[in-house]
């Protein structure tokens, strides 16, 4: 029995983590995995060796801040990797640390596959000569990332993005209202304020404030709230409350898709939720609000015109980006209500475009790689 380690925390990685354990299995490996994991993975069988939730930081000052935590986090996954020796490392995100583990591991003589790089076609594109000498294979999920791997000489494949199976399988319309206990009629607002503490801290008044609007504009309508785990509770309700948000909202842990499938309209972080907003065909506007400090260096470096991802794919702002200073609440509220109308209808015409770009390789190919890199 072959050892592999893999570093997947959040949700979205853990879902990836899912995929790969899965192909692995279909390839006809047997393997014995440990890592530094989420809840998700602990329980499809993988050994967690350390907490990993500092990982769940975003952004340059959050990361100074938790320095002393990462460096603890690393020396553990040391440790493990020297005594254990893995046949190789699954790495999932999460650049600016995983590709210190990388660089680790290949000195350890560790085979390197890295899932989900760094936004290389976004920024710092200098990256790529670090990713050369580190990760012996790379596995993305949107074609346009292959050819920048392809030409510095880095293998890779593209993975059909877990979405797809996810949301396909989704309940609509009124079957997704009863299951959450809503009555027929009326228009359905979704928030989808993220899944960490940071982007609650910064995103909760603002989503409160334009919601009563929205409530003030149509008195009949109805807020669902989309939280990713029970621990943001707390902070979610303590936030809301102060921010006056409508004491009616109906707040849903770990239901993401169900409340996407009852919403007629969604108020979106951007993140994943932004393409899992669109795979279900849901009419939405993006928000997003950094550090200043974090966003005034991300700029600066930032090539791409947008940063939802539907948008970059479809190469077009489909979903309406109001970011920083541009979230102003009464002018997010006007966007969400002309959702309702023609424009949201039009919203969701151009996103039929979506599942066709998000297929990957065949699962021939993936299993293959899979058998070269963990056995």
């Amino acid at each position: 029995m072959s050892k592999a380690f893999i570093l997947a925390v959040e949700r979205s990685g853990e879902n990836l983590g899912l995929e790969i354990m899965a192909n692995a299995a279909q390839a006809g490996l047997d393997l014995q995995w440990s890592g530094v994991v989420g809840s998700r993975l602990q329980a499809a069988g993988v050994q967690n060796i350390a907490n990993g939730e500092v990982l769940a930081m975003i952004g340059l000052v959050e990361v100074l801040r938790h320095y002393g935590r990462l460096r603890r986090l690393y020396g553990q996954i040391r440790q493990h990797l020297q005594v254990e020796r893995p046949a190789c490392v699954v790495l999932i995100d999460h650049p600016a640390f995983n590709l210190h583990i990388a660089k680790m591991a290949k000195q350890m003589g560790i085979r390197v596959l890295y899932v989900v790089g760094p936004q290389i076609w976004a920024w710092r594109s200098q990256r790529i000569h670090q990713i050369k000498r580190v990760v012996d294979h790379m596995l993305v999920l949107f074609p346009f990332e292959v050819p920048i791997y392809a030409q510095a000489g880095v293998p890779v494949h593209v993975l059909a993005h877990p979405l797809l199976a996810q949301t396909a399988t989704a309940q609509y319309g009124m079957d997704a209202r009863a299951a959450l206990g809503l009555r027929a009629g009326g228009p359905v607002l979704a928030l989808l304020p993220g899944s960490r503490r940071g982007e609650l801290e910064r995103l909760t008044l603002r989503y409160a404030e334009t919601a009563r609007r929205l409530r003030k504009q149509m008195p009949e309508l109805r807020i669902l709230v989309a939280l990713a785990k029970e621990e943001l509770r707390p902070l979610w309700e303590q936030l809301w409350k102060q921010g006056a948000g409508p004491e009616d909202a109906q707040l849903v842990v770990a239901q993401t898709q169900t409340v996407l499938a009852a919403a007629d309209v969604v108020l979106v972080a951007s993140g994943t939720a932004t393409l899992e907003t669109a795979l279900m065909q849901r009419p939405a506007v993006v928000v997003y609000v950094l550090n200043a400090l974090t966003f005034a260096f991300v700029r600066r470096l930032v090539k791409t015109p947008f940063v939802a991802m539907p948008n970059i794919l479809l190469k077009e702002a489909v979903y309406p980006e109001f970011l920083q200073q541009a979230f102003e609440p009464a002018q997010v509220a006007g966007a969400l209500a002309a959702l309702l109308g023609p424009a949201g209808s039009e919203q969701v015409a151009k996103l039929q475009k979506l599942r066709s770009l998000l297929e990957g390789d065949p699962p021939e190919q993936l299993q293959q790689v899979l058998r070269e890199m963990l056995a």
